[in-house]
């Protein structure tokens, strides 16, 4: 089992977000795949599921975050929304040294990977879904780089859409090259359609909107730093942080310097970020945190309710009780 199959089995002790996140099992295992740009594999997390990559180097990183920046200009197309969570992944090599890693994850909608929908679905609505994002990524002036069939994905909505953005650009004239897609729609010509299911394609050009709005207001992406706007376009916070959350019941978690605190709808600051770990719970309207020896229940307008040691046993240090807050000592 490699270091990044440990790190997906028990993610709690080597993520900092994404301590409730769960690997996606084919035949009971987590299937990790390697690429020439990074490590990946996908997850499920707050409900929806993504590709979770460990780029092998700063500049992939660098790659997306410029990506994303000129998206905030473009927002409509045919685009899946990357998310950064900066010193995300702590790892332990065999010699027990430590090594921190930023991470990325795509969001990977509902369907099928075009190698899969050709056995399924009819050719001729498949060639149709593809052409269509290819006029969308030509007239946003997005150049994927590299359209092959395992980049694609068939939503359910019948819409392709392209995975894996290591060698996109922004072109002021694109023209993307999809041969090899349309190869492999010839390819499986000896099936025949009568035994395939139709596409239903969607127009819902609402579907292409990066990202999504939650509660009237979306997180966004300027210059490897987060912020939020709202539906006019006005904004809610300045892009400051290092992570963000979406809108849930009026709060998002957010993130600077690898610490984690909370902010209501107004921007107002709920929660100091001051914690480790951060977790809210929608259906009670609480959070959970930890930081340092210490374990918090914090409610919904950020009083602490109840503070525990993380090992009852263990005495707490006079240096870390030092390093609370003066209103959560005990």
């Amino acid at each position: 089992m490699t270091y990044f199959e440990q790190a997906l089995s028990a993610p709690e002790l080597h993520f900092q977000r994404l301590r409730q996140v769960e690997p996606v099992l084919i035949n009971g295992r987590i299937v990790v795949r390697r690429t020439h740009h990074a490590i990946e594999s996908e997850i499920v997390w707050d409900e929806r599921r993504y590709i979770l990559f460990l780029p092998f180097n700063r500049e992939a990183i660098e790659h997306i975050e410029n990506l994303n920046d000129i998206a905030l200009d473009r927002s409509i197309g045919p685009l899946l929304h990357h998310r950064i969570l900066y010193n995300e992944l702590t790892l332990i090599d065999s010699l027990g040294n430590q090594h921190t890693f930023d991470i990325l994850l795509q969001e990977k909608p509902d369907g099928e990977m075009l190698n899969d929908a050709l056995l399924h679905f009819k050719t001729e609505d498949l060639r149709q879904s593809i052409l269509k994002m290819k006029d969308r990524l030509d007239t946003l002036g997005f150049l994927h780089g590299n359209l092959r069939p395992y980049n694609i994905i068939i939503c359910k909505s019948g819409v392709a859409r392209p995975l894996r953005y290591w060698y996109a650009k922004w072109e002021s004239s694109a023209d993307n090259n999809i041969s090899q897609l349309l190869e492999a729609l010839d390819a499986t010509s000896y099936i025949s359609d009568d035994c395939k299911k139709p596409l239903v394609l969607s127009d819902d050009v609402a579907e292409y909107k990066i990202p999504r709005f939650h509660e009237g207001i979306k997180c966004m992406c300027c210059g490897g730093r987060y912020g939020y706007v709202d539906y006019d376009g006005h904004q809610v916070t300045p892009y400051i942080y290092s992570s963000a959350s979406d809108f849930q019941e009026g709060r998002a978690i957010v993130g600077k310097n690898n610490k984690l605190g909370a902010i209501d709808n107004q921007g107002n600051k709920v929660i100091p970020v001051i914690y480790r770990t951060l977790e809210f719970d929608v259906k009670t309207g609480l959070f959970h945190a930890t930081m340092g020896i210490y374990r918090y229940l914090i409610d919904y307008d950020g009083k602490t309710i109840r503070r525990t040691k993380l090992e009852e046993d263990e005495p707490a240090s006079k240096e870390a009780v030092a390093a609370l807050p003066q209103s959560n000592r005990k």
